[in-house]
């Protein structure tokens, strides 16, 4: 997805906002609406968001609740994570991500 891509067009929220929001920490659609005011005008963007929020690595198509698993089972380092579900062993965008689930463990 492009990052510039306006996801909720009320607040003018991109979705490279929201992930920033994801690296921050926030991992539910109520962080989300604090961090950056998406899904709090109309709330037709809601959906969409969720996706973003469930999606870690859209190069391999690796969801955060995998990611979250193979750091609970072990994974503490991006290149562990890379090699448990692929997440960041492609173009590496993801990676800052990542590292933030290894840090928050969630």
């Amino acid at each position: 997805m492009a990052a510039d891509k306006i996801i909720c067009h009320c607040k003018q929220v991109s979705y490279l906002d929201i992930r920033k929001a994801m690296i921050k920490g926030a991992r539910t659609l109520d962080e989300i609406k604090e961090m950056t005011g998406a899904a709090t005008g109309c709330g037709r963007c809601a959906g969409e968001v969720e996706k973003i929020l469930a999606s870690v690595c859209g190069c391999k198509g690796v969801s955060l609740e995998t990611v979250v698993n193979a750091v609970n089972n072990g994974a503490n380092t991006t290149d562990a994570v890379a090699e448990e579900t692929g997440a960041g062993s492609c173009c590496g965008r993801c990676k800052v991500l990542v590292e933030n689930v290894i840090e928050l463990k969630r």
